[in-house]
């Protein structure tokens, strides 16, 4: 018995709509809440300062790419917890996967938190070039700006590098209408005079 061309194209349609819902099945809503939820549960152990536990179902979450929770989020508060730990080099490691991923306008605290992890790693130099960063690739950025320069600055001052240091820490001054903005000028007078 042959099947008539009206039924062959409804079984066409058929094996079609099969075959797409075993494709998209991972990504229904079903898929999307179950990761929503170990999400607000892996938020929750990091509020809670439960980071290692926080850290392992952030990764769990990143082996199980969703739609509705962004891989440059989980890196971020990945990164997060390991800063709250002290453990800056894996923090710092983590911070750069997020930064490759991240929208524009995310980057710039991000870059900042890669430069203060170097910061507390000892590592001056390249905290310096961490910071500069910010102002170079991300000069609307607002407060990060300013915050890049002094830290800039006190790296370089700790490196013994004067002039470069009280030039940051005045790029950070700007005007001096703010009490932080009059702090960094402050000390670029102080290390000046060092």
């Amino acid at each position: 018995m042959s099947l008539g061309g009206g039924n062959r194209a409804v079984m066409k349609k058929s094996l079609l709509f099969a075959c797409l819902m075993l494709i998209l099945l991972p990504y229904g809503p079903s898929h999307a809440s179950g990761a929503g939820r170990e999400y607000s549960k892996a938020n929750k152990l990091y509020a809670e300062g439960r980071y290692p536990e926080a850290i392992l179902l952030y990764q769990a979450l990143l082996s199980t790419p969703s739609r509705s929770i962004s891989s440059s989020a989980l890196h971020t508060r990945i990164a997060d917890s390991y800063f709250q730990l002290g453990a800056y080099r894996k923090a710092l490691t983590a911070y750069r996967s997020a930064l490759k991923e991240q929208k524009q306008s995310e980057r710039p605290q991000t870059q900042y938190w890669i430069g203060f992890c170097a910061f507390l790693l000892g590592k001056d130099a390249e905290a310096v070039n961490e910071f500069l960063k910010i102002p170079e690739l991300y000069p609307g950025s607002g407060m990060w700006v300013a915050t890049a320069y002094y830290w800039a600055g006190r790296a370089s001052e700790r490196m013994g590098k004067k002039e470069p240091a009280a030039e940051y820490f005045r790029k950070a001054g700007g005007s001096g209408a703010s009490a932080q903005g009059r702090f960094a000028l402050k000390k670029a007078e102080a290390v000046k005079g060092k």
